[in-house]
């Protein structure tokens, strides 16, 4: 087609603008793996419960830190009409240290998750062995705790809580993310109780939290609980809705500038091609097959553009993964295919003055600028 010729005959002009479409397209690939990676950071480990709805204590505004449950309210709320599965879980937030006792500098603190053995809170082990009864000195680490830490099962870790301090033996590894913006381990809920409340008084909370199974759940106050989704408890985690805010904006604005550029160029080359744009209305071209000539070279530019972005962005990721510290960057493959079209979407949207332009020429008009 005669718009692909004349990339191909001005290819240095050309050039510069697919690799201002590449640059553009990267940007926001990367924005949103950086938003993709930060909410795998912040909760991935709750997105992988095996659970339909999360009960927190109606008194705790859906925050795990504040939550916490009783005995009896466990109980009751293993019994609600419509759940058919249910299990306590306990959070708490400790401090990592090295074996000579001193703060790690590579990572601070971990997410303790307490939970029973056979529950649905139990993670699945990829490495080593599951806890066992009386193991209250052994833990479970997620790969990304072994990463921060760089330490491997077997090893031992010193954890701080509360006053006081213990050795704890790694005994698995599992495989379910990030929580609360920490590295995750996993202890005996009873092991959990102790660090956390230094004892076994009846009056002792003995869950944070609960996980659910069953329908029509969420929504639902009951019992001293009040239930929600697992998105509701995801988006409730403090700091998840102003992150992703944030990187909407970004990405929101990196569209915004895309079309604006594309728009920009295009209308400027439209005004260089007047004359030529003339000529070929002259000759008898309608408008129609001129914005045909202009979509064309729009749509190899973008399609060139996202080709070479995507697996930059993807080399990119790979190469962050390989660093010591944990950079919160991740990619889905929907992630390239919804920011794929939507570039290919947005260069053709800003594309709409060029062919508005080229639609106003008069041949007559035209030819007589070239005189």
């Amino acid at each position: 087609m005669l718009g692909l010729i004349e990339i191909r005959r001005r290819r240095l002009q050309f050039g510069l603008i697919g690799l201002i479409v590449t640059l553009i397209t990267y940007l926001v690939l990367m924005v949103n793996g950086l938003g993709i990676g930060l909410n795998e950071l912040s909760g991935r480990a709750l997105k992988n419960w095996n659970a339909d709805a999360v009960a927190y204590s109606e008194t705790s505004n859906l925050s795990v830190i504040r939550s916490e449950l009783g005995a009896n309210t466990v109980d009751e709320v293993a019994k609600l009409p419509g759940v058919t599965a249910s299990a306590p879980l306990g959070y708490y937030g400790v401090n990592i240290r090295r074996p000579d006792g001193s703060v790690s500098s590579r990572a601070k603190s971990a997410a303790l998750i307490g939970f029973d053995l056979g529950g649905l809170g139990q993670p699945a082990v990829i490495s080593g062995r599951n806890l066992e009864p009386g193991d209250g000195q052994a833990i479970l680490a997620d790969r990304t705790f072994l990463k921060a830490t760089g330490l491997k099962v077997g090893d031992t870790v010193n954890l701080a809580y509360r006053l006081s301090n213990g050795n704890f033996r790694i005994v698995g590894e599992v495989d379910q993310g990030a929580f609360f913006f920490q590295p995750t381990i996993y202890a005996l809920r009873t092991t959990w109780q102790q660090m956390k409340y230094g004892g076994n008084e009846p009056a002792d909370p003995v869950a944070s939290i609960m996980i659910l199974k069953g329908s029509g759940l969420a929504g639902r106050s009951a019992a001293g609980v009040t239930i929600v989704s697992k998105d509701t408890a995801f988006n409730n985690i403090e700091g998840v809705s102003a992150q992703q805010g944030t990187v909407d904006a970004l990405m929101f604005f990196g569209y915004l500038i895309g079309a604006l550029i594309i728009g920009v160029f295009f209308y400027v080359l439209t005004l260089q091609k007047v004359p030529q744009i003339g000529v070929l209305k002259a000759v008898g071209a309608s408008s129609a097959f001129v914005v045909r000539q202009i979509v064309v070279q729009v749509l190899a530019l973008a399609l060139g553009g996202v080709a070479l972005a995507v697996p930059l962005a993807w080399l990119t990721n790979r190469l962050l993964q390989q660093l010591p510290a944990q950079v919160p960057i991740a990619f889905t493959a929907s992630a390239f295919v919804v920011t794929s079209l939507a570039m290919v979407a947005t260069a053709l949207v800003g594309a709409v003055f060029s062919a508005r332009q080229a639609i106003t020429v008069d041949p007559i008009i035209a030819l007589g600028q070239q005189q």
